[in-house]
């Protein structure tokens, strides 16, 4: 399989614990969602797949339909531009 943004076939598949949590002062309180996903890292360019499973999926779209800062302008600006995402291994 080819990296999705430089085509490279220099990929590796690894376990990861990802934090999501939502931005603003009125999430400070508000527990971060854990997932625990299987990774796909590009060696060559660092672009990083993952797809966050149902049950997380679901707890993020209950806490996004009740968070003011979820606006679609906010992910649609999100999509533009490729945000980082600090893995811990």
């Amino acid at each position: 399989m080819r990296c999705q943004s430089c085509q490279s076939t220099s990929q590796v598949g690894l376990p990861a614990e990802i934090a999501i949590h939502f931005p603003g002062r009125e999430n400070l309180n508000t527990p971060h969602v854990f997932v625990f996903p299987d990774i796909v890292i590009c060696l060559d360019c660092g672009s990083t797949n993952f797809t966050v499973p149902e049950a997380e999926l679901q707890s993020i779209r209950k806490r996004a339909s009740l968070s003011s800062c979820c606006t679609r302008e906010l992910i649609d600006s999100r999509r533009s531009t490729r945000c980082a995402i600090a893995l811990a291994f």
